[in-house]
């Protein structure tokens, strides 16, 4: 588990690479007005100036260093995990790189949809993938939960 953590880990950090690279290849063909914000429906409904695109990558890399944090330190405050989760290191950080790569995957997904929508080259963002996303941040969590849950039973039945 500890080389699935990493290779998470890996392709956060392309994720991110990725982000920086695509925005700063593309802001000098931005329009002025940029959308900023979606709908559930993908659709663009708030507005802003072109140099607002820079707030999603360095979103992205404060997430990816917090999570870079995290997985380093399991005993941190910040992490929110159960007790009897975090005792396990190598699970508590499967999780927590679980969750920077579904984070990092959702701001690299409306980064690209921002753009590609500001070019007129998009209607949108790809519903479907953030959605998607969005289940399967919802699913680790639901899943830690489960996790801590087990593990608790299995305690209580070994005493």
């Amino acid at each position: 588990m500890k080389n699935i953590s990493f290779f998470l880990k890996l392709i956060s950090f392309f994720i991110l690479i990725f982000i920086w690279i695509f925005t700063i290849l593309n802001f000098k063909n931005l329009p002025e007005i940029i959308p900023v914000h979606f709908g559930g429906d993908g659709k663009a409904d708030g507005f802003g100036s072109k140099n607002s695109i820079w707030m999603l990558p360095i979103l992205a890399t404060m997430i990816f260093l917090l999570f870079y944090y995290l997985s380093r330190n399991p005993d941190s405050q910040l992490l929110n995990l159960p007790k009897n989760v975090k005792t396990n290191s190598i699970v508590s950080r499967l999780i927590v790189q679980i969750l920077s790569l579904t984070i990092i995957s959702m701001v690299a997904t409306i980064n690209y949809g921002s753009i590609l929508t500001a070019m007129n080259e998009a209607g949108g963002l790809n519903v479907l993938l953030m959605y998607t996303l969005l289940f399967v941040l919802l699913g680790t969590v639901v899943g830690s939960l489960i996790y801590s849950w087990f593990i608790s039973r299995s305690e209580k039945a070994s005493q």
